[in-house]
């Protein structure tokens, strides 16, 4: 029997009961977009958090005290530190690194700051000027800190857009005095609005010089130090001269953990690719289970439709033309579903994306062809065993069937 007029016959039984063969698409239709969205999901994960990274600058060095040799950009715990990191280090790398760019050191904490009776419970970076470049951020009114302040400590600060606003309101917070836990500091910059990032709202974060930060704080011990290499190229040879620097003011001794931005984006993108399939392979459950709703309603079909497998084989059909008919009808059905789920996922994901667009979770192309695949080769696969039983049942017993 050709091919065509196979698929022609099973289009007609479908037709023919259409409740159920929407029914069983269901099935299918669930499962390919199960599929779609949860790979989508991992890979906006994915892109959200590069798209994140990037977002902070580019070439990045993370120094933090200790030695782990973890990679993932985990900070070593201050009190199993060797020896501290101090401004001396800071210093020492400024002067003598040829493959670095810019590098600060840096201090954080909680606080409170307060303005004619407002206050705001805020986070405090403590940095140089140079942490504007290092990690791109953007000032929308004034201006950061020069070398002049950072170097001598003066009390200025840049605020956070969060923190300007419910503090100042409308008002215009340049050159205002406020006090952050005791001390009092002028606004020289508010910060453009930038959101959370990485779990950090930096929109209600001050940033003040690191020496400023040590009178805060009581604290003459860096948190760690930020860098940033000239050049991608040179971004290896820039940690290794970073790490001969500090093993030599630090006694031969190892004691820090540096951390790229490279490396820290690739741990996270390999956990993140792992989820990724994870959540493909728990997507599977559900084409599965569409499979199994194919199969018992072929088989059903099989047992309503035995008179006409017995007329069908008494006018000369064989079993193979059987096999095939009832094949094809699974076939049709998961090809159905499938192209369905597909459209439906595919749309949903862009529907996602044009209410959060910071998500970006538009579903990947070199999906759709293996889940358009796999809901073909499940029908298939599920198909087979109520074809091959219509194809088995005999002639005489078919036409005696009630």
């Amino acid at each position: 029997m050709p091919i065509r007029e196979v698929f022609v016959l099973a289009f007609e039984a479908l037709i023919g009961n259409k409740l159920r063969a929407a029914l069983t698409m269901l099935g299918m239709i669930i499962g390919v977009g199960a599929v779609v969205l949860l790979v989508s999901i991992g890979n906006g994960a994915r892109n959200y958090v590069t798209s994140a990274f990037q977002g902070m600058g580019t070439n990045l060095i993370m120094v933090q005290p200790g030695r782990t040799e973890a990679k993932g950009g985990f900070s070593h715990p201050m009190g199993l530190a060797q020896r501290a990191i101090t401004l001396g280090d800071v210093d020492a790398l400024e002067k003598q690194s040829l493959n670095l760019e810019a590098v600060t050191g840096i201090m954080f904490g909680a606080g409170t700051i307060k303005y004619e009776g407002r206050s705001n419970d805020m986070s405090i970076l403590g940095a140089s000027e140079k942490i504007f470049d290092i990690f791109n951020m953007k000032i929308s009114q004034g201006q950061p800190f020069n070398k002049e302040e950072s170097d001598s400590g003066r009390r200025v600060v840049v605020l956070g857009y969060d923190i300007a606003k419910n503090l100042f309101g409308d008002e215009n917070a340049l050159g205002k005095s406020v006090r952050i836990n005791e001390s009092d500091h002028r606004v020289v910059g508010i910060f453009q609005k930038t959101g959370e990032k990485l779990g950090f709202n930096l929109d209600n974060i001050v940033i003040v010089p690191t020496k400023s930060t040590m009178r805060i704080f009581n604290d003459d011990k860096l948190f760690g130090i930020r860098a940033k290499a000239k050049s991608m190229s040179n971004l290896q040879e820039a940690v290794d001269e970073l790490k001969a620097i500090m093993r030599q003011r630090h006694n031969g001794q190892e004691d820090i953990t540096v951390v790229t931005q490279v490396s820290m984006l690739e741990t996270l993108n390999n956990l993140l690719g792992m989820l990724t399939y994870v959540l493909g392979g728990i997507a599977m459950i559900s084409m599965i289970v569409g499979g199994i709703g194919i199969m018992n309603i072929m088989l059903v079909s099989v047992t309503e439709r035995t008179r006409e497998i017995g007329i069908r084989r008494a006018v000369g059909a064989r079993r193979r033309d059987v096999l095939t008919q009832f094949l094809a009808e699974a076939i049709v059905l998961s090809i159905l579903g499938g192209m369905v789920g597909l459209g439906g996922s595919v749309g949903i994901t862009y529907l996602i994306y044009f209410i959060v667009p910071a998500f970006d979770m538009r579903a990947p192309t070199w999906i759709l062809l293996p889940a358009f695949l796999l809901s073909f080769g499940t029908g298939i696969i599920f198909g087979v065993w109520p074809a091959r039983r219509a194809a088995r049942i005999e002639t005489i017993e078919a036409l005696r069937y009630e």
